[in-house]
C-alpha cells in the first residue's frame, strides 16, 4: 500500500485549477491529514509559488466579472466563502475594476430588458444599486 502524501494530494487538486489556501486546507483535512501536516504542506506550496491567495483572488474576480458577468458584490461573497481574507478580496476586485469596462458588461447583460427588470437583474448578479 502506498503511503499518503499531502503534497501530492494538494498538487493533484491544483492540477485542475488554482485554489485558495483554505480550500486546500479543508480538502486535505477531509482526506484525514493532521493540522501539522496540512500546515507544512501549505507553507511548502506557498514557498514554491503553487499557492497564492492574492493571485487566486485576482484571477477568480477577473474570470467571474469578464466571463461569467458577475458583479463585485457577488464575487466578494463567493471569495469569502472560499476562505480568502477580505482585504485580499478588496484589493483584487479594485484591480480588476480598474482594468475592465464594467459599464460595457452591464450593457451586455441587460441589452434587451426594460429598465426595472434590468436593475433587478443586475442587483441579483451582484452589481449593487448604482
Amino acid at each position: 500500500m502506498r503511503k499518503k502524501n499531502p503534497i501530492n494530494d494538494a498538487l493533484r487538486l491544483l492540477k485542475f485549477r488554482i485554489r485558495s489556501e483554505k480550500e486546500i486546507y479543508f480538502r486535505l483535512k477531509d482526506k484525514g491529514y493532521s493540522d501539522e501536516e496540512i500546515k507544512k504542506t501549505i507553507e511548502e506550496l506557498k514557498s514554491k509559488g503553487f499557492l497564492d491567495d492574492e493571485k487566486f483572488a485576482y484571477l477568480y474576480a477577473y474570470d467571474s466579472l469578464t466571463l461569467k458577468k458577475k458583479g463585485p458584490f457577488l464575487i466578494k461573497r463567493e471569495l469569502l466563502n472560499l476562505g480568502v481574507d477580505e482585504y485580499i478580496i478588496d484589493d483584487a476586485i479594485s484591480k480588476v475594476l480598474s482594468e475592465v469596462d464594467i459599464e460595457q458588461i452591464k450593457r451586455e447583460l441587460v441589452k434587451d430588458m426594460d429598465a426595472r427588470k434590468a436593475r433587478e437583474y443586475l442587483y441579483r448578479r451582484g452589481f449593487g444599486g448604482e
